[in-house]
């Protein structure tokens, strides 16, 4: 399985954290250039590939993490490779602000999803990205090949991406991992 979380300028790590921790070893971060990137949280990054070195193909599950992503819904060549990921029909998640560069890419149109802080505010003006999707005030949304999550359902996200990608040998095994990053005893 070959999992794959976007590093950008601004992006906000503790939403992915927690995704990183389940994939353990079966995944690696890509973003545009081979350079530092500055988390939200002001932490410094170094992607282990950038895009012109993979190939889409090679994705199964691209994570988008949240934060402020807007200076890249014109950037084609971020929206092609994301665009190719989708018309191989792998798996493609985006949580809190992520849910925001997918909705400009047009991967929700007609898709139920959710995303930013905690639901996309439809009224807001600059949701006109969301248009044409079917928002749905959940923690997390599947449809298709296309995940969405608010922000404040960070660790609820981890676990739905790991139980799609199979790392869990049963639900039992899943449910004991959530509780311990939840606290419940």
């Amino acid at each position: 399985m070959n999992i794959c979380i976007l590093y950008y300028d601004g992006f906000c790590e503790f939403e992915v954290v927690i995704s990183a921790i389940q994939f353990k070893d079966n995944y690696f971060t890509v973003a545009l250039e081979d350079k530092v990137y500055i988390s939200e949280e002001k932490q410094k990054f170094l992607p282990d590939r950038i895009i012109d070195q993979l190939n889409p193909e090679e994705v199964d599950l691209l994570i988008i993490p949240g934060g402020n992503p807007s200076y890249l819904y014109e950037n084609l060549k971020l929206k092609e490779f994301i665009k190719q990921i989708d018309k191989k029909n792998k798996y493609i998640a985006g949580i809190c602000a992520g849910t925001y560069l997918m909705a400009s890419y047009g991967l929700l149109k007609n898709k139920r999803c959710t995303g930013g802080s905690s639901g996309v505010d439809i009224t807001r003006e600059d949701m006109s990205i969301f248009n044409d999707s079917i928002v749905v005030q959940e923690d997390v949304v599947m449809d298709g090949n296309m995940i969405t999550a608010t922000g404040q359902s960070f660790v609820e996200f981890a676990f739905e991406l790991g139980k799609l990608m199979n790392v869990y040998e049963n639900d039992e095994e899943a449910i004991v991992d959530y509780n311990w990053f939840k606290n419940i005893k």
